[in-house]
């Protein structure tokens, strides 16, 4: 069971590489690159940030799944953070990218869009997001450690 609480952590870990390696790093530096249009950049964004999704959600049901079976990591305040985690996830999902999307098709199809919300909501939540998962990593390890010393 400890090893499994282990993973736990571990998967919160790489989610939190994941969300800081494509949204802080990746994203921001595609459009700076040269020789990079911004037709180029948006399509690889598409691309890349479904993508980064699809990650995104399957380390999302092997948290709540290993949270859920396993007493270890299982406190209130985890369960609390991964809820929210959770809700930030869906809408930016469900909520924002669907919206993203439109801009970024209508760009690309060479027209000329309004200034939006959507993409500072997104960025804003990425942020939260990360510190979330900083602070549920965090409450992961001290769980695990306080179950290995009591043993």
């Amino acid at each position: 069971m400890r090893r499994f609480a282990l993973y736990a952590f571990v998967i919160t870990l790489l989610w939190l590489g994941f969300v800081c390696a494509i949204s802080f790093v990746e994203a921001p530096l595609k459009f700076k690159a040269p020789g990079v249009e911004l037709k180029h950049a948006l399509s690889i964004g598409r691309l890349v940030f479904h993508a980064l999704n699809r990650v995104e959600l399957i380390c999302c049901a092997f948290s709540w799944f290993l949270m859920l079976r396993l007493r270890v990591v299982r406190t209130r305040g985890s369960v609390v953070l991964l809820a929210i985690i959770t809700a930030v996830l869906a809408f930016q999902v469900w909520g924002l990218m669907p919206a993203l999307d439109v801009r970024a098709k209508a760009v690309l199809a060479g027209e000329i869009v309004a200034a939006s919300w959507h993409h500072n909501a997104y960025i804003g939540l990425e942020f939260l997001k990360a510190a979330l998962l900083g602070v549920l990593a965090a409450a992961q390890i001290q769980s695990f450690a306080r179950a290995v010393l009591s043993e």
